[in-house]
């Protein structure tokens, strides 16, 4: 470019070059994971810094397994499973399992909410939750963890359910567990084959598969 003063042409300064960056990145080969799950690892530190992650799954099948667990270790990479809190039962209900939740889903606010499938489907139950991040209060010690549900499957005979969440509270770092109460829920109908909130071909099944992260 060129500026015109005086009759005379001068050049325009050229810019400055730009400062070599003070830092470099690399990126290695992917690393192996050794524990995958339905919904995926969510770490979390307790309350005297213990590094923590859980991960869930509640699969649909009559035998099908539905759990919440729980790993502990130095960091994401070599924690290992905690047996005492994964196989943890609620004393005062025997069904009520971190390492069985149908119990537990089916029995939460969306649970008692919730219809089972027709006869003859491949959905077993009613509701199916997941614990789905972890954050836990530095002032009582207490966790909290947002629940994914999908739950009244088939709604309408197709292959689907509806989703919302809610959210859990543990008193005894982790070994036992109340889902509370509703976080997000869908502002349709989630009735079975409720036609007249849907009289189409089409339906709103909610909100699900959250992730949390605490400001505090």
């Amino acid at each position: 470019a060129t500026a015109v003063t005086g009759g005379e042409a001068l050049a325009a300064p050229e810019a400055p070059a730009a400062a070599a960056p003070s830092y470099t990145v690399t990126v290695g080969a992917k690393g192996s994971w050794t524990h995958p799950d339905d919904t995926p690892a969510a770490p979390y530190l307790d309350k005297d810094g213990t590094f923590h992650f859980q991960q869930a799954h509640s699969l649909y099948g009559a035998d099908d397994g539905r759990a919440w667990t729980f790993f502990t270790g130095k960091d994401l990479d070599s924690a290992t499973r905690d047996g005492a809190l994964s196989d943890a039962v609620d004393p005062a209900e025997s069904r009520d399992r971190n390492n069985d939740t149908t119990w537990r889903c089916n029995n939460s606010p969306t649970g008692r909410e919730s219809s089972y499938a027709p006869t003859g489907s491949s959905y077993a139950q009613k509701n199916y939750c997941d614990l789905a991040g972890v954050w836990v209060d530095p002032d009582t010690g207490d966790w909290y963890g947002l629940v994914h549900n999908e739950f009244t499957p088939q709604p309408f005979g197709d292959g689907l359910h509806y989703d919302a969440i809610d959210y859990a509270v543990s008193k005894d770092q982790g070994r036992t567990w109340t889902v509370k109460d509703h976080v997000i829920t869908s502002p349709y109908s989630t009735k079975r084959g409720d036609t007249a909130a849907f009289p189409q071909q089409t339906f709103d099944y909610g909100d699900g598969d959250p992730r949390l992260f605490a400001d505090t």
